[in-house]
């Protein structure tokens, strides 16, 4: 009976582990609690689930804090809250994230 030939595999010279300690998992954020859920929902459902940047309706939409929380924003605000397609929300949060200072 004919064996297979093994197939080449590189050895691996080195492993990437992705640094956990810099960022806090969505429940540690607080994204996974009802007061949240019911914040989103108030907010998209507010907005027609339309991107109020760019128009788009889809499903995959976000609710956005307008004025962020780290910079004093309201959580559970629904005034603080703006529904952002996916593409729109990359946007605001690089925008974001460039005006930060640097720690």
């Amino acid at each position: 009976m004919p064996t297979r030939i093994a197939t080449y595999q590189p050895p691996r010279t080195r492993t990437y582990k992705r640094d956990e300690s810099a960022r806090l998992n969505a429940h540690q954020r607080g994204y996974c609690d009802k007061r949240h859920r019911a914040w989103r929902q108030a907010v998209l459902t507010r907005d027609g689930w339309a991107c109020v940047s760019c128009g788009k309706i889809d499903n995959a939409n976000h609710a956005d804090h307008v004025l962020p929380i780290a910079a004093g924003g309201q959580r559970y605000d629904v005034a603080n809250g703006q529904t952002l397609c996916i593409a729109c929300h990359a946007r605001k949060t690089r925008q974001e994230q460039a005006q930060r200072p640097v720690t």
